[in-house]
């Protein structure tokens, strides 16, 4: 009684050309917007302000599959 499974192999294309290193998949970038926002004018809210917006300013610079480097501000004073 030796029972032989039926095996299959799946083949998975290479994503990388192999003569010249560079995806065979174009990357399509990503428009995106960070956006900061504080709600009073106290001083520890303006210093949270500005992480935010450094943040995300660096944040979406840095990336290469990112588009736009727009950060929408908003400041509420109460």
């Amino acid at each position: 009684m030796n029972r032989t499974a039926a095996r299959s192999v799946t083949v998975i294309p290479p994503t990388i050309n192999p003569l010249t290193h560079l995806s065979r998949v174009t990357v399509q970038k990503r428009r995106v917007a960070g956006y900061a926002r504080v709600s009073t004018d106290s001083d520890e809210q303006f210093t949270s302000y500005e992480a935010q917006v450094d943040y995300y300013t660096k944040f979406i610079g840095e990336n290469p599959v990112m588009h736009s480097r727009l950060v929408y501000m908003m400041r509420i004073s109460l």
